[in-house]
């Protein structure tokens, strides 16, 4: 028996599919957007100080953020304690870590361009790559952002 389908059940079908599939992701959403604000942040300011843009690296965007997701979890910052074996397939020179917990990805950038030591890595001229790892966990924006080169 062939069994008929109208449009309309078709659309709403289709649209409730959609919804459905769509409301978990949200927060996902709300990460990417904020993991690619960071790095348009961060190479702004390394633009206006007259330094190249740094690429990202999607591997060690994972990275970064396994280690957020570890900072949320706990619901402390810390640095990680072996950055040189995470990055050892990319056969790094030099590397560096950033992390910050705050209510927005505009608000840690800040802070990170106010610290002296997360400037540094920000503005380092032998960094040429970078990953960023961010975390929307107990009302906080939780971001880790390792560089290299």
């Amino acid at each position: 028996m062939l069994l008929r389908r109208s449009p309309l059940f078709l659309a709403v079908s289709v649209v409730l599919v959609a919804t459905v599939a769509a409301g978990p992701a949200h927060a996902g959403t709300q990460a990417v957007r904020a993991r690619a604000k960071v790095f348009a942040l961060v190479n702004r300011y390394r633009h206006q100080h007259g330094l190249t843009a740094l690429a990202e690296s999607r591997a060690v965007d994972k990275t970064a953020w396994r280690h957020s997701q570890a900072m949320a979890s706990r619901r402390t910052l810390f640095h990680s304690a072996d950055l040189r074996t995470k990055l050892h397939t990319y056969s790094p020179s030099t590397w560096g870590e950033n992390v910050g917990m705050g209510p927005s990805p505009w608000r840690v950038f800040k802070a990170w361009s106010k610290s002296s030591e997360h400037r540094a890595n920000m503005l380092n001229r032998r960094f040429r790559h970078a990953g960023v790892g961010v975390i929307f966990a107990h009302g906080s924006c939780w971001i880790t952002m390792i560089f290299y080169g």
